[in-house]
């Protein structure tokens, strides 16, 4: 996959394409920017394990090394996970991974995320690329500063370059606005719980 600053010379690079070895400060970063996050904490509440949240990014950034890619800014203030149409492949790590996030978050929550990710994906094209920003964070000192932009901006550029959609999920109102200025659109709402989830392509 291209360095997404080669492929975009003009960009101001404050990124880097993260690795396992990034895994600790994506998980920071992404842990403490979820913290309030209406419809991540209802995929979670039905459990009293301790660092479920921590446990379920965790979870997610093992995916999206698998799926997608992740991309950190050089200050490690900020992260983004993209998956793709791709699917993970069924690895001992794959079963390992899945068993870890059963015994660590509890059945119901398990079975509430696997049950709200379906949903999700069943609006997503099924012969067809594509990707979808999972999760983007960045440390609540540090937004409003531009990074979360910087973070989008690349992955924007290359796909319209490739004709490749984009998709992405959000249950904060205001953030909608916020995207439909990157060019995104409202398509379609979920209620999960007493939160709504709204769906927004490019």
């Amino acid at each position: 996959m291209p360095d997404l600053c080669r492929v975009i010379p003009n960009e101001i690079c404050t990124m880097r394409k993260a690795n396992r070895n990034d895994k600790d400060t994506v998980v920071e970063i992404l842990t403490a920017s979820f913290q309030k996050d209406p419809h991540v904490n209802w995929l979670v509440a039905q459990s009293k394990r301790k660092n479920k949240l921590k446990t379920l990014v965790e979870y997610v950034f093992g995916e999206s090394l698998e799926r997608g890619e992740i991309y950190i800014s050089d200050n490690n203030k900020a992260a983004a996970l993209w998956n793709s149409d791709k699917k993970e492949k069924f690895t001992f790590r794959f079963i390992v991974w899945n068993l870890y996030f059963l015994f660590h978050v509890g059945l119901r929550s398990t079975i509430r995320a696997l049950t709200a990710g379906k949903k999700i994906h069943d609006f997503y094209p099924k012969n067809q690329r594509y990707f979808q920003l999972y999760m983007i964070g960045v440390f609540p000192e540090n937004q409003g500063t531009g990074l979360a932009s910087s973070l989008m901006n690349p992955m924007i550029e290359r796909m319209e370059r490739d004709n490749i959609p984009l998709y992405l999920e959000t249950a904060n109102s205001h953030n909608v606005e916020i995207y439909k200025k990157k060019g995104f659109v409202l398509f379609h709402t979920m209620q999960f719980g007493s939160n709504i989830l709204y769906m927004l392509r490019r």
